[in-house]
């Protein structure tokens, strides 16, 4: 892992390029290949909306905790993005800024699997979660997709296994992709018990 810390205007945020070892990148890819026949369309996936009710995401998606009940071990995913909680990330983190001291008081996350073919993204939306993880997969050759905090007017480029940690709250944006890959997106959310939300 390289793991950098950040900050645009008033928002903090890390970046961790690679996230995933290369073990751990060969099953986590191998378990997205396994559970694409359980894709929803946006619909189906708690996306956030517009005021008039539109849906701001036009990929599709599956939460993982709902296919992996009480069995988490069993998921590559679900194993893999817990290194996010490891002292490595949050003494690095919580050192740049106070508020990433939530990822040590956290006791309850959920992951949501995102995928997105040409002309989609996922238009900007806040999370509402205490801490938000996204992390990019890219398959195939495609431009665009990169991540969007349009407030900062901050732009990451969207790169294989690299991972973006910021507080949920903060506006952020998927661009549209165009050619024929696809962006695939590990949106890993962290909370409180009591406080669960997504």
């Amino acid at each position: 892992m390289n793991l950098t810390c950040h900050r645009a205007k008033n928002l903090s945020y890390a970046i961790i390029d690679d996230f995933f070892t290369e073990k751990e990148l060969e099953a986590v890819t191998q378990e997205v290949k396994d559970l694409q026949r359980f894709f929803l369309p946006a619909s189906k996936t708690r996306t956030a909306k517009e005021s008039e009710g539109e849906r701001l995401k036009t990929g599709k998606g599956v939460f993982l905790d709902n296919l992996y009940v009480n069995n988490r071990t069993a998921s590559a995913i679900l194993q893999a993005n817990r290194k996010v909680f490891s002292p490595e990330v949050v003494e690095y983190a919580q050192n740049f800024d106070v508020i990433f001291k939530e990822i040590s008081q956290s006791n309850s996350d959920h992951t949501l699997l995102n995928c997105y073919i040409s002309g989609q993204e996922y238009r900007p939306h806040a999370d509402t979660s205490r801490l938000s993880v996204v992390t990019f997969l890219r398959e195939g050759d495609f431009s665009g997709g990169e991540f969007f905090f349009p407030e900062q007017e901050e732009v990451i480029p969207c790169i294989h296994n690299r991972a973006v940690l910021f507080p949920g709250c903060v506006t952020h944006a998927a661009l549209p992709i165009k050619g024929q890959g696809r962006r695939i997106s590990l949106a890993h959310f962290i909370n409180l018990k009591g406080d669960d939300r997504h």
